[in-house]
C-alpha cells in the first residue's frame, strides 16, 4: 500500500519519504510527524493517554513513558490539598502528613495564615498560637486566661503567677504559706495570723 502511494505522489512531482512507523498503530508515517517520548507518532495518534484527545503541539506531561494532557496530568497525579482537594499545580506546604495550597494552610479557628511563629496541632488540624491556647490550654484559676508558659500549680488549679494573689488584699502570696478560702488563696495577714505562728 505505502508503495503505491509512493509511487502516486512521486508521479505528481511529490517525493515521499517514509519518517518512521507510527508508535500507535505501527504503520508507516509519511507526512506530518510528531515526534516525542524518543518515538514518532501520527499526529492524530499522539493522544492523552486518559482522556485520548490529541495532543497535538500543546503541552503534555509524561508519566511512566505514556502523554497525558496537562488538566489529565494534574487531576491524576499532582499532590491535592487538604483543605479544598484541589490539584496542587505550584508551591505547597508539607504539614500534618498532608499538603495544601499555600493560601489554605490557615489556623482552623481564625482562618488567619501561619506567620514565622508557625503553628500548633490539635485533632489533625493547625491552630495559630493564639487560638490553640485559647481553647486547649488550662485555664488560670484567677483570671480564667489561658496559661501559656509559666504557672503556679496550688488548691487544685493552675494559677499566672502574677495572678496568685490574696483573695483580700490582693497582694502577691509570697512564702510557703497562705490559706485557702472558698478556693481563693488569703495570706496569713488577711488571716490575722502571725507567719511566725
Amino acid at each position: 500500500m505505502l508503495g503505491n502511494l509512493q509511487a502516486n505522489m512521486s508521479r505528481q512531482g511529490v517525493n515521499t519519504v517514509q519518517k518512521g512507523c507510527c508508535n500507535a498503530c505501527e504503520k508507516p508515517i509519511v507526512g506530518q510527524v510528531i515526534t516525542a517520548l524518543g518515538k514518532t507518532w501520527h499526529p492524530e495518534h499522539f493522544t492523552c493517554n486518559h482522556c485520548q484527545q490529541e495532543l497535538g503541539t500543546r503541552n503534555f506531561f509524561e508519566r511512566d513513558g505514556f502523554p497525558y494532557c496537562e488538566p489529565d496530568y494534574h487531576n491524576l497525579f499532582s499532590p491535592r490539598c487538604a483543605y479544598c482537594n484541589g490539584a496542587i499545580l505550584d508551591k505547597c506546604v508539607t504539614a500534618l502528613e498532608k499538603t495544601w495550597h499555600t493560601e489554605h494552610f490557615f489556623c482552623a479557628q481564625c482562618g488567619q495564615q501561619f506567620g514565622e511563629e508557625g503553628f500548633h496541632e490539635r485533632d489533625g488540624k493547625p491552630y495559630c498560637r493564639n487560638d490553640y491556647f485559647e481553647m486547649f490550654a488550662p485555664k488560670c484559676n484567677g483570671c480564667n486566661r489561658a496559661i501559656m508558659e509559666n504557672y503556679i500549680s496550688a488548691l487544685n488549679s493552675q494559677w499566672h503567677p502574677d495572678c496568685f494573689v490574696c483573695r483580700d488584699c490582693k497582694k502577691a502570696v509570697r512564702g510557703k504559706s497562705f490559706y485557702a478560702m472558698e478556693g481563693k488563696p488569703v495570706c496569713p495577714q488577711c488571716v490575722g495570723v502571725d507567719e511566725e505562728e
